[in-house]
């Protein structure tokens, strides 16, 4: 491996994603077991920051009751429903999906540093466009008012 000693010192500086809702694409799944020892299902997501810089955000489909309810958004939202009807989800089944969720700022704790984290998984799929951010407030988000004379019809 080979690497520039002098950029020991140029860490560089990461920022969060605002809160919204953005297109995001599962990088990686991998199934595991949950510190107290329930299935889970650890993703690592990516989206793009609107500086336009991706950034990593992990999430975790634990198999609870409590949590059913996540399992269900990520499913319907990446077109995974038929999973979700028979009770049974792989990582591979995730892994290269794209969908939307809504990202939200967790704040830090035990020593840790602010995070982003999964809010809500949205239904309605990623854009063609692939993975792109929209975050809250985007002016791309609302329609321009269309004035009556410019209808076609």
């Amino acid at each position: 491996m080979d690497f520039n000693p002098a950029d020991s010192g140029n860490s560089s500086s990461f920022e969060l994603l605002p809160e919204g809702t953005y297109d995001i694409e599962v990088i990686d799944a991998e199934e595991r077991t949950s510190q107290k020892g329930n299935e889970m299902i650890a993703l690592t997501l990516q989206a793009n920051h609107p500086d336009g810089y991706t950034v990593r955000v992990w999430d975790y489909l634990v198999s609870v009751a409590a949590a059913t309810f996540k399992i269900e958004q990520f499913c319907n939202a990446a077109g995974l429903t038929e999973q979700f009807k028979a009770g049974r989800l792989t990582a591979d089944n995730c892994i290269g999906k794209k969908l939307r969720a809504k990202i939200e700022i967790e704040a830090g704790r035990e020593n840790y540093s602010d995070r982003n984290s999964i809010q809500e998984y949205v239904t309605g799929g990623a854009s063609p466009k692939g993975i792109a951010t929209q975050p809250a407030g985007s002016s791309e988000s609302t329609p321009k008012p269309i004035a009556e004379e410019e209808i076609p019809f």
